[in-house]
């Protein structure tokens, strides 16, 4: 949906549409606002005065045991009724007298799921927020690199790339099922003409699949690690395909943690007023319904940095006088 028939005199386009040339009202509402996938949905940023409570804890042998014995579950492919028995069954060979543990396990296990949650919503927020124009895959070759070597070395790579050529990536590095072999999927955006390499299209035979396929492969990159795969993405490949399903996937199956290159925001905090609404709705509290053109990806996403958000505290939660 657009609003380009709505225009109002108080927005701003440069260098953020929260910064006016006058000072602003306080009493003009401050948002925060990230994208469903859909639409981008608002809610009213309001600072928390509460201090955020530490919860570093040293680790415990039995919390290092239990860990390793969750993932090799997720990786075994354990069900989920059966987990909590299998990871018992584990710790009593080395803890055969823990008080509580049924309680323990129990606790545990559910602090996985919620921080699975909180990861897979941090990671579509980001996916939805953002542009993307490719999904890439890279696969070591034994002759250049190993898997320790593989995954230091193109995370730096990667991140050389992003600092020099503005690349932006998240994804996360897996194990081939039949092969066991570390690779890597990720969306990338990459600004135009900021590739590196030759791109070059080739037709061979999958082992994996048993059939003919098609892969763009980068010759910089497979001089340095191997086989690759710079598939271009749409964005209606991005909303309606399964791209951000199958990164979804293995992030839940290995635990691995996702990789995102620097200022990748999840949501972006600006001021808006009753023309910028569609409706309001009630979801765990109230959300509001944006229209399509009141978010721009390079005025308001693109040069979003967090430092910002002191300013924004300034402006839309002043201090209060005593």
């Amino acid at each position: 949906m657009n609003n380009t028939a709505i225009q109002d005199e108080d927005k701003i386009t440069f260098p953020y549409r929260y910064f006016y040339d006058e000072p602003m009202p306080f009493e003009t509402p401050c948002y925060k606002v990230y994208n469903d996938g859909g639409h981008y949905i608002a809610t009213r940023y309001i600072r928390s005065s509460s201090k955020p409570v530490s919860r570093n804890k040293e680790r415990e042998d039995i919390d290092i045991l239990f860990d390793s014995l969750y993932n090799k579950a997720m990786q075994d492919g354990v069900k989920v009724d059966e987990l909590a028995t299998y990871i018992k069954d584990g710790i009593l060979l080395l803890f055969p007298f823990y008080i509580g543990l049924d309680t323990y396990i129990a606790d545990k296990i559910e602090r996985k799921r919620h921080n699975l949650y909180v990861r897979k919503k941090r990671f579509r927020r980001k996916a939805n927020l953002n542009k993307w124009n490719y999904f890439v895959t890279f696969t070591y070759d034994d002759g250049k690199q190993d898997e320790h070597t593989f995954r230091a070395k193109l995370r730096k790579c990667l991140s050389n790339l992003h600092t020099r050529r503005g690349w932006r990536y998240m994804g996360v590095f897996e194990r081939a099922p039949e092969t066991g072999r570390l690779h890597f999927h990720g969306v990338f955006y990459i600004p135009d003409g900021e590739m590196v390499g030759t791109i070059t299209e080739k037709t061979d035979y999958s082992t994996a699949q048993g059939k003919m396929q098609t892969t763009y492969e980068n010759d910089f990159f497979q001089k340095t690690f191997g086989r690759n795969d710079f598939e271009e993405l749409s964005e209606m490949e991005l909303k309606h395909g399964n791209t951000l399903s199958y990164l979804l996937k293995y992030i839940s199956k290995t635990g691995e943690r996702i990789v995102y290159s620097r200022g990748i925001p999840t949501e972006i905090y600006c001021k808006l007023n009753g023309n910028d609404i569609i409706t309001e709705m009630q979801d765990f509290g109230t959300k509001y319904i944006l229209f399509d053109d009141v978010i721009s990806w390079e005025r308001d996403i693109m040069r979003f940095k967090y430092k910002q958000l002191s300013i924004i505290d300034l402006i839309c939660n002043p201090p209060q006088a005593a």
